[in-house]
């Protein structure tokens, strides 16, 4: 999941090397070679498609959270409330300073924060920050 501008425009520049990889091991003609050489190109080619794909669903899916039409992100489980939070700090335009000073925090601890998705936050820090995104979290409690 890209995080911030900087990672964003990082899976940018890694995309376009992607895809001119691509381009390049494409031109290669396999077709005299043997057939384990053709099924290694094959695999190369496989194995760089995959991560151009992976690449493209993050932008698009940060492109669509930067775009702040997205009103509610389901949980399917509460161990998914660290992404969302991440998500929701996006979808409100906040950078990752922004939100430290909302919380009275440097930026190096919201960076740590989601870059271990919050793993080291009590929950007092976790309802702050989402009293600070201006969030509702709603869930149900379901007794098995």
């Amino acid at each position: 999941m890209i995080l911030n501008e900087r990672q964003y425009s990082i899976t940018k520049t890694l995309l376009r090397e992607f895809q001119e990889t691509y381009a390049e091991v494409d031109t290669y003609d396999a077709s005299a070679a043997d057939l384990n050489e053709q099924m290694r190109h094959q695999l190369h080619l496989d194995a760089i498609n995959s991560q151009i794909e992976t690449l493209e669903q993050e932008i698009q899916e940060y492109q669509k959270l930067k775009t702040g039409k997205i009103t509610k992100l389901k949980l399917d489980s509460l161990a998914q409330l660290p992404e969302a939070l991440i998500k929701a700090r996006v979808i409100r335009d906040l950078t990752q300073e922004q939100l430290g000073e909302l919380l009275g925090l440097k930026a190096q601890q919201i960076q740590r924060y989601e870059a271990t998705a919050y793993a080291g936050a009590s929950l007092t820090k976790i309802l702050a920050v989402q009293k600070a995104l201006n969030i509702e979290i709603k869930e149900e409690v379901i007794f098995k």
